[in-house]
């Protein structure tokens, strides 16, 4: 049985013996005022065959909340009435497609709703996307629609990674599963021919597309996580530097794209990423340097910064620096612990915190150094720990519902 439960269980019977309950039981997130979408990463999906994207190993989706006498298949930190939901977009692609499509469903949901205000949460990639959902969003109704903006793990300014990958594999044509030469065709690699029917599955929900653009898609999701135009010669200008100057944290005119922007920041020693992330390293021969600094690439890695020299000290998560990954305010993340008194133990809701150390970040470009090389606030969590892919130790519900409370208790 959820905690949540029997500690509601235990307050009433409390209560009838008249014993104050004033924190004997958990606490649970507020609903927010208006609803929170997420927003997946590259090779992302809402929910696939049973289990969401933003949810526990188990499959639940995270912002689902447990209706009264409701015990499995929910949250129970989060209030069963709040509005939330997960949107597929294409799972491979640049942020300029799949941002559209983002705005595209969020504006066919408020208007199912009947809401004005919405709340963006994306990871990886999807903190691209909710940045360009948000620019559509607000040139279409003439207002900012967007309350609280929030990014984890996203690579603003580049993956090392990404780029890597793009090397060794998309464009030199190594045999290692993945051959898509340059043209985007699949040549007489099978295994692209795999890679591109999966994306298609991930997507079908929302369009079938053909594999030929399953593949080239993929290849333009990777050029998206690359900092700078990965290819001078190719007729267009691809990158998070050239996204970020296109969709930054305000438009043309200067006005803000959210009421409030922010960004969790992960970072996880090599000794315990996921399996699947210690893996990928291997294989490329690659270990991200992720906290040096430098506002343009400057050791042509891929990703904004410079590296500070050592590959070792938790400045990754695996996949994304955090020189890379703040946008608006950092926010922290206080995992609370257990909590006892005369009358029983509870386990307190965690919580969002703002980290004033570095400030805010409000041209995606251009950070301070601070911005870039700062520990402070760091989730020690890989980057698809934060997810629910496991197994691990994390607490995603808990997570989860501690974003909502922070959105909550901004009045949103």
């Amino acid at each position: 049985m959820k905690f949540k439960k029997m500690a509601a269980l235990a307050a009433s019977v409390l209560l009838t013996l008249g014993i104050s309950t004033q924190q004997a039981v958990a606490e649970e997130a507020t609903k927010t005022k208006y609803p929170v979408i997420l927003a997946h990463g590259m090779a992302g999906w809402d929910s696939l065959l049973g289990i969401d994207y933003f949810g526990d190993e188990w499959g639940t989706f995270a912002l689902d909340g447990c209706s009264l006498l409701e015990i499995n298949g929910c949250n129970d930190w989060v209030p069963g009435d709040q509005k939330a939901e997960a949107f597929q977009v294409t799972s491979f692609g640049s942020s300029e497609l799949r941002g559209t499509q983002l705005a595209d469903q969020v504006e066919t949901y408020m208007a199912a709703q009947g809401v004005q205000y919405i709340n963006l949460v994306g990871h990886s990639q999807g903190g691209f996307d909710i940045r360009k959902a948000a620019h559509v969003l607000k040139a279409r109704k003439g207002y900012v629609v967007v309350k609280d903006l929030i990014s984890l793990s996203s690579p603003h300014r580049g993956s090392p990674y990404a780029q890597k990958i793009m090397n060794k594999y998309a464009r030199n044509g190594d045999q290692f599963c993945w051959s898509m030469p340059w043209d985007g065709s699949s040549g007489n690699d099978p295994c692209a021919v795999l890679i591109a029917n999966v994306a298609d599955y991930l997507y079908d929900g929302l369009n079938s597309i053909s594999g030929q653009t399953a593949r080239n898609n993929i290849i333009e999701g990777g050029l998206q996580l690359i900092y700078n135009d990965y290819d001078p010669n190719d007729g267009k200008i691809t990158g998070a530097k050239a996204f970020n100057q296109n969709y930054n944290l305000t438009s043309a005119n200067g006005t803000p794209i959210a009421a409030r922007i922010g960004s969790l920041i992960t970072a996880q020693d090599d000794g315990n990423l996921m399996p699947l992330l210690s893996a990928l390293g291997a294989i490329i021969g690659f270990n991200a340097d992720g906290d040096g600094y430098c506002v343009d690439d400057c050791d042509n890695d891929g990703a904004a910064g410079a590296g500070d020299g050592s590959t070792y000290d938790m400045d990754d998560d695996g996949l994304v620096g955090i020189n890379s990954q703040q946008i608006g305010t950092r926010l922290g993340y206080n995992e609370d612990d257990w909590k006892c008194a005369w009358y029983g133990c509870w386990n307190p809701l965690d919580n969002l915190f703002s980290v004033s150390s570095t400030g805010y970040v409000s041209n995606v470009n251009t950070p301070s150094s601070v911005q870039m090389t700062s520990h402070d606030g760091k989730i020690s969590q890989d980057h698809l720990d934060v997810t629910g892919l496991g197994p691990d130790t994390f607490d995603e519900m808990e997570f989860y519902a501690s974003i909502s409370q922070y959105i909550a208790a901004g009045g949103n």
